[in-house]
């Protein structure tokens, strides 16, 4: 009894979406495709309201201020106890604010190599993978 119900109702519901899909094709869902740029719709009305307003920033996105947290100019390399690590140049780091942790201070604050170490250059990173041969 419950299979035949199950299975009049899955057939019902294949025909409603077969038919319905003959009677709008799926092309006219997309108001692009296919039409020259003079004849496309355009969507009239505010785009910013359209999107949600993606230029504000929500108060629950907003960064943080607290005690624990640390700012100071980052992309040094070398702790501060190193040898041979110097303070930063002028035009070096970008300001930025780090968690320095609560009951175990993080030493989150980098001293700068300036060349004394190797770090990065060109060949540091192979950005490119193997070679695809495509065949027709």
């Amino acid at each position: 009894m419950w299979r035949w119900r199950s299975t009049v109702i899955a057939s019902a519901a294949a025909l409603f979406i077969f038919s319905v899909g003959a009677i709008t094709p799926a092309h006219d869902f997309t108001p692009y495709m296919g039409r020259p740029s003079a004849q496309r719709k355009h969507f009239q009305g505010d785009l910013l309201e359209r999107a949600g307003h993606p230029e504000r920033v929500s108060p629950l996105a907003a960064p943080s201020r607290s005690p624990r947290e640390e700012g100071y100019f980052v992309g040094g390399g070398a702790r501060e106890k190193s040898n041979g690590s110097q303070e930063r140049q002028s035009g070096e780091g970008t300001w930025g604010t780090d968690y320095t942790g609560v009951i175990l201070p993080k030493k989150t604050n980098l001293r700068w190599w300036h060349g004394q170490r190797y770090q990065g250059g060109v060949g540091s990173y192979r950005i490119d993978g193997p070679r695809i041969i495509h065949k027709p």
